[in-house]
């Protein structure tokens, strides 16, 4: 992913070959395994250079989105990829279950929810749904358990998110399979991943249970504390791929006392620019919810 010298290629290539949270088979679902995704990434090779060379057209697909928020940065990200690679066509994107209401007593349609991606594996012939998901969770005790690791919006957690994932997302295009096949569509597999980073604190190295070996990892820290590592702060838009040295040239750096108004996004860098590893710095006033909803 180092090797593209264009910031918005690199996170193409981030959003193609990072491993994800979670792997495995659930629900009749295929959750993507890393290998999966750096096979993927080697296939989109070819694609991914000459985009660095000219990354306009990725710029034009992005001027389309409107809003700034990360998940949906991610999903346009998906969509071009799904536009590059030789293995996959893109059908169709956001489709909403809209059903009219069954009762007589009641008028106009509920929405039973969105299937992300539908998408053609072009060398098997098999029409896939795909669930896409990024997110970055920072645990505390117990660490075994994944509703103890959360967003800094506390109500976000990682075992709720999988839940909703395996039991209701992933599951939509089998539980309204007739309604999908009139409007020409035929599910033939489920597929999932879901990518982003997991936070530890200082002194654990405990994951939760069902997090994937490979995932990628960082620490938190909380206030007070003064440190003695060079620090770079990061918009929320630059969480994806790691930062180069050009990156981190334009940006600036700072040692001991941190701000204490808000959680933010570090990372720590060497003397001569380059990533050491990611740091989520939690004002004093921040603590994880005693009780975990379930």
């Amino acid at each position: 992913m180092n090797r593209f010298t264009n910031r918005i290629v690199r996170d193409l290539a981030w959003v193609i070959a990072s491993p994800p949270l979670v792997t495995g088979n659930y629900n009749d679902t295929h959750w993507w395994s890393h290998n999966d995704c750096l096979i993927e990434l080697e296939a989109c090779q070819p694609a991914l250079i000459a985009l660095d060379q000219n990354p306009t057209p990725l710029f034009e697909h992005f001027q389309q989105l409107k809003s700034g928020r990360l998940g949906l940065r991610f999903e346009h990200f998906i969509a071009y990829w799904l536009i590059i690679s030789p293995n996959y066509e893109l059908l169709a994107q956001n489709i909403q279950i809209i059903e009219p209401f069954t009762s007589p007593h009641k008028k106009g349609s509920h929405t039973h929810g969105e299937l992300d991606f539908i998408i053609l594996d072009t060398l098997r012939n098999k029409t896939i749904h795909l669930e896409v998901a990024v997110k970055f969770y920072l645990g505390c005790p117990p660490y075994e358990d994944s509703f103890h690791w959360f967003g800094t919006n506390t109500r976000d957690q990682l075992g709720k998110k999988v839940a909703h994932l395996k039991d209701h997302q992933t599951q939509l295009s089998h539980k309204f399979s007739s309604y999908l096949q009139e409007r020409g569509l035929t599910i033939d597999e489920k597929h999932c991943f879901l990518k982003g980073r997991l936070f530890y604190p200082m002194g654990s190295d405990t994951s939760p249970l069902g997090a994937a070996k490979t995932h990628l990892r960082g620490r938190w820290i909380q206030s007070p504390n003064n440190v003695d590592e060079l620090l770079c702060s990061i918009d929320k838009k630059d969480w994806l791929a790691p930062l180069d040295s050009e990156d981190l040239l334009k940006r600036n750096t700072q040692m001991g006392f941190l701000d204490d108004e808000q959680a933010q996004c570090y990372i720590h860098t060497s003397d001569d620019k380059k990533e050491i590893e990611r740091i989520f710095h939690l004002p004093e006033s921040f603590s994880f919810p005693i009780e975990k909803d379930r």
